[in-house]
């Protein structure tokens, strides 16, 4: 596991996982508002308890003086090699190349012709009991493998035979041991109004031309050539950015070198390894893993990997003194008014709101996230560029 400072904002990793996780998604046909309750149920989406007990927040501004766990070395002035932003032609039309090498299939639209089995059909739909549409069993421009089996039984043989391009209403009834986690579902009747948009037909080989661009961005190009350009800007940002973070993470890997550990802070270490444990053992859940299954796939004993997160767990720590340090030495604390802005600015890039933030998640905790990006901050305004050695 590497060390350097982008690793050691675990905490707003979180907050930004958060943040995802309130997403909808999205895939190339359109998006069903939800049809969880639609489709046959898989043992990998059964609620299953957490793991385990979040552990209680430990920040490194929590311990003793910090001069019984750090020694400062030089960590202003440090020298990291230039980078260059500069974005090629070639790259362009890598980039271009790629996108079509990679691009989801597309196919031709058919409106006219009947339903068989077999046929992708894109359809709208809404689910009924009782006359009330309820929750997941709404969907649009939702594709559908007739005969899959992916919805209840005669949903997909109820579509069979139909024309496209009709409303069809199907009466049907959810099987008795439908779900575990809706069973007020399970043995009743219901009402589902189905639109059949189109059925897809042949696929349409991806190439670079103008209708490929406007169907890959959505419409928000039209021409190659506006697309290109486009490309080039988006390519030099990202250069610009992934430069940054490389001459940020530099700087740091010769701080951490310049810097003397005295003691361990085993209360912050022994947090961290609970921490990042109960994180992925809730992670592994969610994929409806066991620890002893993932070690198993990995390959890996259960001592091996203790002893890697152990050693992440001193790595992180070490970091978080050292942050702690430089934010003394440098003044760089935040005072009241301070820490409001920054969690405003914490929730607009998180995109969870302040309230929830400050509901969520321990005020320590949003403190440090802070102060490391006040670190980051201040160390990038002091590092000297130097030119690569060839």
């Amino acid at each position: 596991m590497k060390k350097g400072i982008a690793v050691l904002l675990g905490a707003a990793m979180i907050l930004s996982m958060a943040a995802c996780g309130n997403k909808k998604t999205e895939d190339n046909a359109g998006t069903a508002e939800t049809t969880g309750a639609v489709e046959t149920e898989s043992s990998a989406s059964e609620e299953t308890d957490a793991a385990a007990e979040m552990p209680e927040y430990v920040s490194a501004f929590d311990l003793g003086a910090i001069a019984d766990y750090v020694e400062l070395g030089e960590y202003k002035g440090i020298q990291v090699a230039a980078r260059s932003t500069e974005v090629t032609d070639e790259e362009v039309e890598e980039e271009l190349q790629s996108q079509v090498e990679n691009a989801a299939p597309a196919y031709q639209e058919v409106t006219e012709g009947t339903v068989a089995e077999g046929d992708v059909a894109n359809i709208d739909f809404v689910g009924k009991m009782d006359g009330v549409a309820f929750e997941g069993g709404t969907g649009s421009d939702f594709n559908l493998t007739i005969g899959s089996g992916q919805f209840i039984p005669g949903f997909e043989d109820g579509l069979i035979g139909k024309n496209i391009g009709d409303t069809v209403v199907l009466n049907l009834t959810f099987p008795e041991d439908y779900s575990t986690a809706k069973p007020e579902l399970n043995g009743k009747a219901v009402e589902f109004t189905v639109t059949i948009n189109y059925v897809q037909g042949e696929e349409i080989p991806n190439e670079l031309n103008d209708a490929f661009v406007e169907r890959i961005t959505g419409g928000a190009y039209h021409t190659v050539e506006e697309y290109r350009a486009y490309l080039k800007e988006d390519l030099a940002a990202s250069k610009v950015d992934d430069a940054k973070t490389a001459r940020i993470n530099e700087a740091w890997e010769k701080i951490l070198a310049n810097t003397t550990f005295k003691k361990d802070a085993e209360e912050l270490i022994t947090y961290i390894n609970d921490n990042q444990l109960y994180q992925f053992e809730n992670t592994l859940v969610m994929y409806g893993m066991t620890m002893e299954s993932y070690l198993d796939t990995m390959g890996t004993t259960e001592e091996e990997f203790m002893a890697e997160l152990n050693d992440y767990s001193k790595q992180n720590a070490q970091t978080q003194l050292l942050i702690r340090a430089i934010v003394e030495a440098e003044n760089l604390d935040l005072s009241d008014s301070e820490y409001e802005a920054g969690l405003e600015d914490l929730a607009e890039q998180t995109g969870i709101s302040l309230d929830t933030l400050k509901a969520s998640y321990p005020e320590r905790m949003l403190k440090d996230i802070l102060r490391q990006q006040r670190v980051q901050e201040f160390l990038e305004k002091t590092i000297v560029e130097v030119a690569a050695e060839e």
